[in-house]
């Protein structure tokens, strides 16, 4: 007997279920998979709600827009039957890891009265009905009350990561000849260590904009220090898991070098430039690790190109 009043209602739960048409979501373009993500998200979560998700059309369409809020998501969805919104729904997610709970929740308030439509009068008593009459509180999906073409409310959000790394690099100098004093030095190539970190803040999933330093330290027979700050940017030609990228960027640099302790010339300071090429893994990951190689120059004032260190380097580092 339980058998048969469970198949019943079972029966007439199915009976009362609706087809939803699941529209493509807009706003997620926080990563390359996220429409299909989100997607996949919204129709799940209709078929927990017992209705049953459809890509064809269908008397009710369920409309979802995921924006930005500083660093946090804002999932609004919107159940829309014959052209106007009936019920909608709005959850925030402080990240992208708690983003499926606020699509489930989002979809469950915008379906909450699909089963009264569907029975029309004739599951929920008479009583029940009359007793309070529903309140639809309907939230915009979308406001921007200036210019039409303003882009502002549609802004991606920034993946930031900080890098460390270490490594080995050869170091050159310039020749120079005191004739005052008499002193000379001849161009040196030597072996060097050097410590690599990095802003890396990735704009769209191709380009990113880069704060890189590199510091290189050569502990021979003369010591020295070259490191540059230069403000640049990455191109990335793929986005799967490893990616190589190509950048380059300018600023400042300074140099210290102990070839030149009998002049003025031991102390520099002007104009860098500098290239990197290199390979990202598990770029997907909030973990990365990056293999590069960079080439640094620095010349020694802002009148003179003549007069330019410059430092090849190799480096591991870790992106987080």
């Amino acid at each position: 007997m339980k058998k048969i009043i469970t198949a019943l209602f079972s029966l007439a739960a199915i009976s009362f279920a609706a087809n939803v048409q699941v529209l493509a979501p807009e706003g997620a373009e926080f990563a390359p998979d996220a429409p299909n993500m989100v997607q996949s998200i919204v129709r799940a979560s209709v078929s927990q709600t017992g209705n049953t998700p459809v890509d064809g059309s269908a008397e009710i369409q369920l409309r979802t827009n995921v924006m930005t809020m500083g660093s946090t998501f804002v999932v609004v969805c919107e159940q829309v039957k014959d052209g106007s919104v009936v019920g909608s729904g709005k959850q925030k997610a402080g990240s992208v890891d708690d983003l499926d709970v606020a699509i489930e929740g989002a979809v469950k308030s915008a379906l909450a009265n699909t089963a009264d439509d569907a029975d029309d009068g004739a599951y929920a008593s008479t009583a029940s009905r009359s007793a309070e009459p529903e309140v639809v509180v309907l939230v915009p999906a979308d406001r921007n009350d200036g210019d039409p073409n303003d882009n502002f409310a549609h802004k991606r959000p920034t993946r930031n990561y900080v890098s460390y790394g270490l490594g080995a690099a050869i170091w050159h100098n310039y020749e120079f000849e005191d004739k005052k004093w008499g002193h000379s030095v001849e161009r040196s190539w030597e072996q060097a260590f050097v410590f690599h970190y990095a802003r890396i803040f990735e704009v769209i999933p191709q380009a990113a904009i880069t704060i890189v330093n590199n510091m290189n330290m050569s502990f021979g027979d003369e010591w020295e220090w070259h490191e540059t700050f230069l403000l640049g940017g990455r191109f990335f030609p793929s986005t799967g898991t490893i990616t190589p990228f190509l950048g380059a960027g300018i600023g400042l640099g300074i140099q210290i070098d102990d070839h030149y302790n009998d002049s003025d010339e031991s102390f520099a300071i002007g104009l860098a430039g500098g290239a990197e090429l290199g390979v990202i893994f598990f770029r997907n990951s909030a973990t990365q690790l990056e293999v590069g190689f960079a080439w640094d120059a620095l010349w020694d004032g802002f009148e003179s190109f003549d007069r330019r260190f410059g430092a090849g380097s190799f480096y591991i580092a870790i992106n987080y």
